[in-house]
């Protein structure tokens, strides 16, 4: 990273770095979001038996998605430390994180394929399909199995692609990060209306056109990804010895990331178990809900891509106080854009819920979700900026300690609680205390930190003075 840069993430006035960083990832983020809204509403033309179907995949792909997001972080931050303090290894370094993340990936893809009937029997896919044998549906549960096949054979170039874009956001190119993950997104779309859409020549029915969509962009893209990154950053590439040595020393900190991610997917299944139990249209409806959920959270997921490198920027070169700034003006525009999206949404859940899905069961229950859930989202926005910044301040236990305590503390018991009651809202209702709760807990935790934040702030006045062997133990501690 060069100087002017380096002085434009610690100089300038902290809110302006913020949003001109954060903006230019807008149009990606919202395109990211909304083509899994569209994937859910295109195969709705199927009838709820194929939304089911994919009800019951959604924690399996969520979790393949997070896993790739999660290495994301750690290359993001390691890339913001090496740009910190060592820049002459950085070119190396991304080709070692590159290669482990590719290795890493490729061992967890075996994996979930070889157990991926197992998965789906505990999230309760086996008693939805029994008893169909020989029956239309019989198509659908095949679809389903080619689907989850095809996201095992593109998981490794998902990875990298999301690398890619964490590299370009870590070295200041938000807009370059922007324009990959769009184009990427753009072709998504173009493919699966072509696929998805009845009325299309090249039709493909059930899930089986979301598994050539998935495989054949994917892999298109990461191709695109390499190409770019090695046009922008010259890659050098590792000796043999130097690979082996980096991916048989993944320290802790980065094996809590990648696992800290999968919190969300773990909550997922959880919650489809629990809908299940109540009724399958839950599931169906479930299919709309985690996707929009993404998109009723825009602000907070475009911040992930940029609050770490902005904090981390400022963290490891001694700036504790822009640290605090940022954090304040994070949590202040979270809760108050959350509030207005939650008020958007219950003004007009009832239109909002039958143009997004035709089916009217599942619309209904859409209305009931969009009446609550959303005002629990300032609390599940804060929180997931919290923990992302956490990350790049080298504390990822903390990170995760905030991950359980929203997702399995407190949004699970509640949601429990809810579909014990199953009136017409209660689980939504519960939905939203949960989420909400979330925020009371990371207040009080930042309130716990500003102390130390600040005594920080007084010891490390003039960061300057940072000497070579204090900023290689701060880099250890990434």
């Amino acid at each position: 990273m060069d100087q002017p840069l380096k002085n434009w993430f610690t100089q300038e006035k902290i809110s302006k770095v913020i949003w001109q960083s954060t903006l230019p990832m807008f149009g990606a983020i919202l395109a990211l979001l909304a083509y899994d809204l569209l994937e859910s509403s295109l195969l709705a033309f199927n009838g709820e038996q194929a939304l089911t179907a994919l009800g019951f995949t959604l924690p399996i792909t969520t979790a393949i998605t997070a896993i790739a997001i999660g290495m994301s972080v750690i290359t993001n931050n390691k890339v913001v430390k090496y740009a910190c303090l060592h820049s002459n290894k950085l070119a190396k370094t991304v080709v070692i994180s590159l290669l482990q993340a590719s290795f890493f990936t490729l061992i967890l893809a075996i994996i979930f394929y070889s157990a991926n009937e197992q998965l789906l029997a505990l999230l309760g896919n086996r008693t939805w399909s029994s008893g169909h044998i020989g029956d239309p549906l019989i198509e659908i549960i095949h679809s389903q199995m080619n689907y989850l096949d095809a996201r095992y054979f593109s998981w490794v170039f998902l990875a990298i692609i999301w690398q890619v874009n964490a590299i370009f956001r870590a070295l200041g190119n938000s807009k370059l990060a922007s324009r990959i993950m769009m184009s990427w997104l753009a072709v998504k779309s173009a493919l699966a209306v072509l696929l998805l859409t009845p009325e299309s020549g090249y039709y493909l029915e059930n899930l089986d056109g979301l598994a050539v969509v998935h495989s054949s962009v994917d892999s298109l893209f990461f191709v695109i990804s390499i190409l770019l990154l090695h046009k922008n950053l010259n890659l050098v590439w590792p000796s043999f010895s130097e690979l082996l040595r980096a991916i048989f020393s993944t320290k802790l900190n980065s094996v809590v990331i990648v696992l800290q991610q999968l919190i969300t997917p773990l909550s997922i299944a959880l919650l489809t178990i629990i809908a299940a139990k109540i009724s399958y249209s839950y599931v169906a409806a479930f299919a709309f809900i985690f996707r929009m959920e993404s998109i009723f959270l825009l602000l907070p997921m475009m911040l992930t891509t940029t609050m770490p490198s902005i904090i981390g920027m400022n963290y490891w070169l001694g700036h504790f106080n822009r640290v605090k700034q940022a954090y304040y003006i994070a949590f202040i525009s979270v809760a108050v854009v959350q509030l207005l999206v939650a008020t958007l949404l219950l003004i007009n859940n009832n239109m909002l819920s039958y143009f997004i899905c035709p089916e009217g069961e599942v619309a209904e229950l859409l209305t009931i979700y969009l009446t609550w859930v959303p005002f629990g989202y300032i609390g599940a926005g804060i929180a997931i900026v919290y923990q992302s910044c956490l990350n790049a301040e080298g504390k990822p236990l903390q990170a995760c300690s905030v991950g359980i305590m929203h997702r399995l503390v407190l949004l699970l018991p509640f949601a429990f609680v809810g579909g014990l009651i199953s009136t017409d809202s209660s689980l939504f209702q519960a939905l939203m205390i949960g989420h909400f709760t979330a925020a009371i807990y990371v207040i009080y935790l930042f309130k716990k930190r500003k102390v130390s934040i600040q005594k920080q702030a007084q010891e490390s006045a003039v960061p300057a003075l940072l000497n070579q062997s204090q900023n290689g133990n701060l880099g250890e501690q990434l």
